[in-house]
């Protein structure tokens, strides 16, 4: 039996033509011949919605679809910029571009809701639809546009919870006659689902991994992260530090400092007995608004005490501010929607799993 909640619908196409961002080099090469031979597979990924004519052609003959998401919205703030992407099915997901001097960064949602219910983000408020595809990941980058230099999987979903089809689109992404995109420029931010951590351990991909733990007890972490009840918190960190260990590379751990709930010494300690001495570093983070939730954010003081409690430790540690709250785009902020921008509600949508 799978230790992770299953998505209320499978990860399958959606309209009866496959989507050609879901094509791998190899796949295209099978289908790129004859009279269409001169047809290249990074033309595929231009971020032009005006694509070459000869590629429309191709794409028609073979049963392709170039373009899957309908760019529905768009919210610019001081330094992001939010999108609403609309799906065939009548869904809508976000994604967030945050503008910096030395390349932009592409924040993507892997899936059509989530069904982990953390009690401080708007994400899965409406439980879990589906996994997104593939190339309706990939498709949210080169929408993007051509200044993204990194990619993090910290939009809507799980990713890990959606394995296949996210490692799929990290593959094409990467592929050196496409996008050509460095992997270590991609990050996968996750709660934890130690099956996948062990699997993810063995890829042959030198991705970051960031780990919301948010909790030092396994009562408060299933408080704050009821869809991960049944992971406990020892075997998460345990399996993200082998990973570190088997990459050679440093894990970082999320920590959503919160007034009352997980901010005390006695939290701060647990912590660094945790991380002291392992390839780890650990990202202090105050919680950002979402309509509905009633949670207070730690107000300086407080944020300063928990970090210099793990400073004295020598684990290291820093505040992170994300970018995007004048426009609502921050981490947590933002929601599952249909095709009109509404907001979609638990209570009208919520479908059982298969």
């Amino acid at each position: 039996m799978s230790d992770h909640p299953e998505p209320s619908r499978p990860a399958s196409p959606i309209s009866p033509a496959r989507l050609a961002l879901d094509l791998t080099a190899t796949d295209f090469d099978a289908l790129n011949s004859g009279d269409h031979g001169g047809l290249s597979y990074r033309a595929l990924f231009s971020p032009h919605a005006d694509l070459p004519r000869s590629l429309r052609i191709w794409a028609d003959a073979s049963g392709l679809r170039l373009r899957g998401l309908k760019r529905l919205t768009q919210d610019r703030g001081s330094q992001s910029q939010k999108v609403l992407f609309g799906l065939p099915d009548g869904y809508a997901v976000e994604s967030v571009l945050i503008r910096r001097r030395d390349g932009h960064t592409a924040c993507v949602s892997s899936q059509v809701g989530c069904a982990f219910a953390c009690q401080f983000c708007a994400s899965g408020q409406a439980g879990l639809m589906r996994n997104l595809l593939a190339a309706e990941i990939v498709e949210q980058v080169v929408q993007l546009g051509p200044k993204v230099r990194r990619i993090v999987f910290m939009g809507i979903g799980e990713p890990l919870n959606n394995y296949e089809q996210v490692m799929k689109a990290i593959r094409i992404l990467r592929d050196r006659r496409g996008c050509d995109f460095p992997t270590t420029g991609i990050t996968i931010s996750t709660i934890g689902i130690p099956s996948a951590l062990a699997r993810l351990r063995e890829e042959h991909l030198g991705v970051n991994l960031t780990i919301s733990l948010h909790a030092t007890t396994q009562d408060i972490r299933d408080r704050l992260i009821p869809g991960a009840r049944k992971h406990d918190i020892g075997d998460v960190v345990a399996r993200a530090l082998s990973w570190a260990k088997r990459h050679n590379r440093i894990v970082t751990f999320v920590y959503l400092v919160l007034p009352g709930i997980n901010d005390t010494q006695a939290d701060a300690r647990r912590l660094a007995r945790m991380m002291v001495g392992q390839r780890a570093r650990v990202n202090l983070m105050r919680w950002n608004p979402v309509e509905g939730i009633s949670l207070d954010r730690t107000p300086d003081h407080s944020l300063a005490r928990f970090r210099r409690e793990l400073a004295r430790a020598d684990v290291p540690v820093v505040v992170r501010d994300t970018q995007g709250r004048d426009i609502s785009a921050a981490c947590g902020q933002l929601w599952l929607r249909d095709l009109k921008g509404l907001r979609v509600e638990k209570r009208s949508t919520r479908r059982k799993a298969a």
